[in-house]
């Protein structure tokens, strides 16, 4: 018969031994890191597809240490609020343009340059080049890690007034535009009336009249679908829209070495994908938005001479008060990429 005792001692043994079951288990799952990702478009645009994409990365090559979790559409705030929470430790990691982002390092306006790049072949071999790099590393100071760089595409100019082939058809028009200087002057000493808003009211903003019309890639026109409420497009090609991959320094701080090369390879794979995804769809986009109604115009190379001339003046104005170093490292790397 058994005893009161050994029952108790039985007893006593089960739960000890499931106890250290439990606890060798919980020892061998370490308890993943979850990426916040925050970004200003929708999840089906290129740069929503590219976010997915680097998620998947992210967990293949940490082996799932890692965890991103996207938030679309500006769900944890524009691009400005995204990079205060990003610096706060309130979120991981956010995709911002190098014009919001020069606030903060004013050596990205090189890439805010008006007429800078002729193509994306030379974009990215400059973007992925020595000074890019010097450019992402003075983030750090103001608790962000740059990572890398993606891209949004070319920007070019929609309105509902007219059809825009020469200077003087930009003269007047309001245009929504990225809170940096760069892009205010620019545009200004073109003649248009800059309208700084943030990217989610921008829809509401061209749908009312308030602002004729936008600057932007022609993927985010068709993602966020300003051909709603946008007659005309030209390939002005003015600005690019590339745009910095950062995380917080709180947060980078939490990883291994071995993550941390992990994440940012990922990060840089994914940069790949994304320039194939604008490639591949670039003239698809063109056809989608001529169905939906736009009219598509292009500028001469004498017209795009003229742009170019207006410009100068502002292109000349900003390089002067850069980190001369990174200017003429930039420029080296401009020369070599042509």
């Amino acid at each position: 018969m058994t005893t009161r005792n050994e029952t108790f001692r039985r007893s006593a043994l089960l739960r000890l031994s499931v106890a250290a079951v439990i606890s060798v288990a919980s020892a061998g799952v370490a308890q993943s890191e979850t990426i916040k990702f925050s970004y200003p478009v929708s999840q089906e645009s290129p740069m929503g597809q590219t976010v997915d994409r680097f998620g998947e990365l992210v967990a293949e090559k940490t082996g799932g240490s890692v965890d991103l979790r996207p938030f679309p559409s500006a769900q944890l705030g524009n691009e400005i609020q995204s990079i205060s929470s990003a610096q706060g430790g309130i979120i991981e990691m956010a995709v911002t343009t190098t014009a919001g982002l020069a606030a903060i390092v004013p050596e990205f306006n090189m890439f805010n340059l008006p007429f800078m790049f002729d193509n994306y072949e030379q974009l990215d071999q400059v973007s992925r080049g020595e000074t890019s790099e010097k450019i992402l590393a003075k983030l750090e100071p103001s608790n962000l890690i740059g990572l890398c760089y993606w891209d949004y595409g070319f920007r070019n100019i929609t309105n509902n007034k007219r059809a825009v082939t020469k200077l003087e058809d930009v003269k007047g028009l309001r245009i929504r535009t990225i809170q940096n200087s760069v892009y205010l002057d620019a545009l200004g000493a073109l003649g248009i009336n800059p309208t700084p808003l943030p990217f989610p009211e921008t829809f509401t903003a061209l749908e009312t009249g308030a602002i004729d019309g936008n600057e932007i890639a022609n993927d985010v026109t068709r993602s966020a679908s300003f051909y709603e409420v946008q007659d005309y497009l030209t390939e002005t090609q003015h600005f690019t829209t590339l745009s910095v991959v950062y995380a917080s320094k709180s947060f980078w701080e939490k990883l291994d070495d071995t993550e941390k090369e992990a994440v940012r390879s990922a990060c840089a794979e994914a940069s790949v994908f994304n320039r194939d995804l604008i490639n591949s769809g670039s003239a698809a986009t063109l056809d989608y938005l001529k169905e939906q109604g736009m009219q598509i115009d292009e500028i001469s190379a004498e017209s795009l001479q003229e742009f170019r001339d207006t410009v100068k003046p502002v292109v000349d104005d900003v390089t002067s008060k850069l980190d001369a170093e990174i200017v003429s490292g930039f420029n080296e790397d401009m020369a070599a990429s042509k």
